[in-house]
């Protein structure tokens, strides 16, 4: 089950790597002030934010809807059968409501928003992504359920590369927020009017009306837990904006675009993967070893990758911008990444929740969570600026990954392995301040040191006991047989499902 969970992550990193890589391009865009005001950029912080929000209201809890009701071993063969074209009705009907919704008060929304009711075009753009995205969502989680990852990551760069098209397109048009909006709407119509046909033609086009009660009973209390969620990961935009202006707000957003690379490149992959795999496990065998094993790679992974950021960012924002505001947010994206790191923890934790059917517990846990963030966030931010916000925001995701595995425990006792979580941060605050005094030099020796700093992670995950020589062993043991190592070398190095 393990090395299923790295190979299907692994390619599901495919399309999260994709997505990031044509959002730099982007950025290359939203750093130019000619062609994105400054202003602009805080206020796409603003719709991006509202953009899950109203997803989530769609969506209406499909997507774990449906991973647990096509393979549940509660439902007939036929109940299951009819979960896909259930659940894409379901959508239809939520999405397009939703979306109306949004364009018949777009005035409202904006003056609300963005301060501004001339800026209703944008709000009316959004809105038709929401609905058309809402539809394709269905066909990108009915995928993952099949595991099927490598149409799942053919689709998601299509949509990503066309959405990064359509986007430069318009936005070198001149017409710059309403533009981002625009773009935003076509690639989600695209996908969906290709994708949904495509899933149509290989599923059983039958709508069960007693499991659509089912499905909406499941995801109703997860939308509650899904709000708090989303104001965990992007609400502090609204409080950070509100408070201090789009221009702080703008800063914010460039560093929560390279400290969401941990979202976007670990967590979204894994839990693409894990989400299901992690269900399958405990339902078929009852073990949380699964579980055990991926917070602590998990853990030391997203670790490397958040002091990489804080290392790199600075050099790589040169290379898009020459705004000093936006290149001086080392810090800020170190908070960020650190933040998601911990997301990708709760989802490790929260997995055995699901599968429990506990989805009050888990609405109790992040709502909490959610209160910790605003509070914190209203806080820290009339002293620290936009690192108040990154800051609470991590102290949140942290207590939330901390609070569901002990709230968890008495469904699934887990093991999880804290010492070597503590480990991990350890290294990583210790290495980005040690690279803190070269931020003045040249940029040879300036990257040489940094570069070193990023390479002596992985020898002192070691040394620290986070890994031992055996865990080296099968790691190497998995990438063989990833590879079309023989079964000789697996026997002699062990089975990597055997991890501690």
């Amino acid at each position: 089950m393990l090395r299923r969970l790295f190979h299907q992550s692994s390619v599901y990193a495919v399309a999260s790597v994709t997505s990031k890589l044509s959002g730099f391009v982007l950025l290359a865009f939203y750093g130019d002030p000619e062609v994105l005001p400054t202003e602009d950029l805080g206020w796409l912080g603003v719709l991006d934010a509202t953009k899950m929000f109203a997803l989530l209201v769609a969506g209406a809890g499909l997507p774990l809807g449906i991973l647990r009701f096509a393979s549940s071993p509660l439902l007939s063969d036929r109940e299951r059968s009819a979960v896909p074209a259930t659940a894409l009705v379901v959508a239809v009907v939520a999405g397009g409501a939703v979306a109306a919704v949004g364009w018949a008060f777009a005035p409202g929304i904006a003056e609300t928003l963005l301060e501004a009711p001339d800026r209703a075009e944008a709000v009316r753009w959004l809105s038709v992504f929401v609905g058309f995205k809402t539809v394709s969502d269905v066909s990108y989680t009915v995928l993952r359920q099949r595991e099927r990852a490598g149409a799942f990551v053919l689709v998601g760069v299509f949509e990503a590369l066309l959405l990064v098209a359509a986007v430069v397109a318009f936005l070198v048009a001149g017409q710059g927020l309403t533009g981002v909006m625009k773009g935003y709407a076509v690639s989600a119509a695209v996908t969906a009017l290709i994708v949904t046909p495509a899933l149509l033609a290989r599923v059983e086009r039958r709508v069960d009306r007693a499991l659509v009660g089912r499905m909406v009973a499941f995801g109703v209390p997860l939308l509650a837990s899904g709000f708090a969620s989303r104001f965990l990961n992007i609400g502090d935009r609204y409080v950070l904006v509100g408070m201090l202006g789009p221009e702080v707000g703008a800063v914010y957003e460039w560093a929560a675009r390279f400290g969401g690379v941990v979202n976007s490149f670990l967590v979204q992959s894994f839990v693409l993967a894990f989400t299901v795999l992690g269900m399958k496990a405990l339902d078929e065998t009852g073990s949380p070893d699964l579980h055990r094993q991926s917070f602590r790679h998990f853990a030391a992974l997203a670790g490397w990758v958040t002091l990489g950021l804080g290392l790199f960012v600075a050099d790589v924002s040169r290379l898009l911008t020459e705004q000093t505001a936006l290149i001086e947010t080392e810090t800020l994206v170190v908070l960020v990444a650190g933040g998601f790191a911990f997301y990708g923890l709760y989802y490790v934790v929260v997995n055995v929740l699901y599968v429990a059917g506990r989805t009050t517990a888990i609405s109790v846990a992040v709502g909490a969570a959610a209160l910790l963030n605003l509070a914190l966030n209203l806080a820290l931010i009339p002293v620290l600026g936009a690192a108040g916000a990154a800051l609470a925001t991590l102290v949140a995701y942290a207590a939330l990954a901390v609070g569901t595995a002990r709230m968890a425990q008495s469904s699934t006792p887990v093991a999880y392995p804290w010492r070597a979580l503590a480990v991990v941060c350890g290294l990583v605050a210790a290495l980005f301040l040690a690279a803190q005094p070269s931020a003045d030099w040249d940029v040879g020796p300036r990257l040489a040191l940094r570069v070193a700093l990023a390479m002596a992670y992985v020898p002192a995950l070691f040394v620290s006991g986070v890994y031992r020589r055996d865990d080296w062993d099968r790691a190497r043991s998995l990438l063989a047989r990833e590879h079309g190592g023989s079964m000789a070398e697996d026997s002699a190095n062990g089975d990597p499902t055997d991890a501690p």
